[in-house]
């Protein structure tokens, strides 16, 4: 009696562990709904108060970024650093959304001139 319930117990304990870790397809993480980091597969970006969400990040070739910045953010920019192409800058703002042409494949960094010296204000495009 007692080693069945000792069995049911780490059974059940097991089911537990294996659905907290589940519900992720991202090579790189979870993502989730924090601040920049873990990466993702989106053409969606999020500005938030000192990050890019997801960094780095994967898309398609041709495929256009929109970035869009979160209810109560700061001012921020989009500024590219490096990339096979030169996207055009966004502006400072504080809410709205910025939208990158189609780009070409190849690696992508940018920045937000007002917060450089944040970590999480540096974010990293992959087109494949």
């Amino acid at each position: 009696m007692r080693s069945s319930l000792m069995s049911l117990t780490l059974g059940a304990a097991g089911v537990v562990l294996l659905a907290a870790c589940g519900g992720s397809t991202s090579p790189y993480g979870g993502g989730g709904g924090g601040g920049g980091g873990g990466g993702g597969h989106s053409p969606d970006l999020t500005v938030r108060n000192y990050s890019f969400s997801p960094t780095p990040d994967t898309v398609t070739a041709g495929t256009a970024v929109t970035f869009t910045w979160a209810a109560g953010s700061v001012d921020h920019n989009v500024t590219w650093d490096t990339g096979p192409t030169s996207p055009p800058n966004s502006a400072t703002m504080a809410s709205g959304t910025y939208a990158t042409p189609a780009l070409s494949a190849g690696t992508y960094t940018y920045h937000c001139t007002i917060h450089v010296n944040t970590n999480n204000m540096r974010g990293t495009i992959v087109v494949k």
